[in-house]
């Protein structure tokens, strides 16, 4: 059964031999052509008729920095296709998770570095590559479907493509049509790609990510500054182990502020604000390392603007070193969000 499958996809690879150079091909569950194209891209021109051929000719001629390329088809069940002949936007997390917003994306990303990937609900469930390894929130849960196929990291390269666009059909249920691959399909132009996520892939899947308040904070960075600094004075009072009554009536502040809905503390807040730096600052004399960047970030995070609050108690809270590895995911992405614009 493996046999006749990978023979399948070697014959469709060997018809369809610009996908072996640099293409990504991906299945997108619960989705149109048209819905699937707006994931791929902010700004997008199309659709007109065009062959795989005639795509990655034109983009072999465009240069590197030309608008991207996406072609797009329907398939069965309810399942879309896109292939980028030179190209491999749909392989990016940003991308993948709008594709794999309303079911299932498999994407497989050929080139200099071979891999692929499982994304289910805007999560990503496991990527395997080639030479490397793998990841995700369940990185062998294909370990089932790839049986008899040779696309686990350090398999033959020679069979791993063919191996993977079968794993593909497996995971799916989907097969792709080698005939209808080489007639005219929807091409659309990407003219602006989706931004960056300022958080890396690898800090979103930490299990910290996952508790509510950074949740928050990463699904809204810049709506949530306030909340970012009282999460950082936070931070670092645990860290540093920080106590007394001026810490413990900074932290009592900054929570009633972390329930305020406007983007800049009130006139009676700010002369709280500005007493309890005070009485703050009385601390730092006889305090060194950590626990005086401790108190020089509560006295930023009591800013009265959320913006600067934010700001200056993660860049001051970084350099805290007392937490132990979680505490440095913590910063991280707290520093992050604050530098999001």
């Amino acid at each position: 059964m493996a046999d006749d499958l990978l023979e399948y996809y070697r014959h469709l690879l060997d018809k369809h031999w610009i996908l072996r150079e640099n293409a990504c091909v991906c299945w997108i569950e619960n989705a149109t052509r048209p819905e699937a194209a707006r994931h791929f891209g902010i700004d997008l021109v199309g659709p007109s008729p065009q062959t795989l051929l005639e795509a990655a000719e034109e983009a072999d001629g465009a240069g590197e920095h030309a608008p991207g390329i996406i072609v797009l088809d329907d398939l069965p069940d309810g399942w879309a296709l896109g292939v980028e002949p030179r190209g491999a936007q749909g392989f990016r997390p940003e991308v993948m998770r709008g594709l794999s917003a309303r079911g299932t994306a498999f994407a497989v990303r050929f080139g200099g570095r071979p891999e692929f990937a499982l994304y289910r609900r805007g999560a990503r469930i496991a990527q395997v590559q080639h030479l490397t390894g793998r990841w995700g929130a369940a990185p062998h849960e294909l370990d089932e479907l790839m049986k008899g196929l040779p696309c686990a990291e350090g398999s033959p390269e020679d069979s791993w493509q063919e191996a993977a666009l079968a794993l593909g059909e497996r995971v799916t249920g989907v097969r792709l049509d080698v005939d209808r691959l080489g007639g005219a399909l929807d091409r659309y132009t990407i003219l602006r790609r989706k931004p960056v996520d300022p958080v890396p892939l690898a800090l979103r899947e930490h299990p910290v990510a996952r508790e509510p308040e950074f949740a928050a904070i990463l699904a809204d960075p810049a709506g949530r500054r306030r909340a970012i600094a009282v999460l950082a004075a936070r931070q670092a009072v645990t860290d540093t182990g920080l106590s007394g009554p001026e810490v413990t009536a900074a932290l009592r502040s900054l929570g009633s502020m972390g329930v305020a809905r406007p983007r800049t503390v009130n006139g009676a807040g700010r002369l709280d604000a500005a007493a309890l730096r005070a009485g703050l600052r009385t601390l730092t004399p006889g305090l060194d390392g950590d626990r005086a960047l401790a108190v020089k970030v509560l006295i930023a995070a009591l800013d009265p603007d959320d913006g600067v609050a934010a700001g200056e108690a993660t860049r001051l809270g970084w350099r805290i070193h007392s937490g132990g590895h979680d505490a440095e995911v913590r910063w991280t992405i707290l520093r992050t969000c604050a530098r999001t614009p």
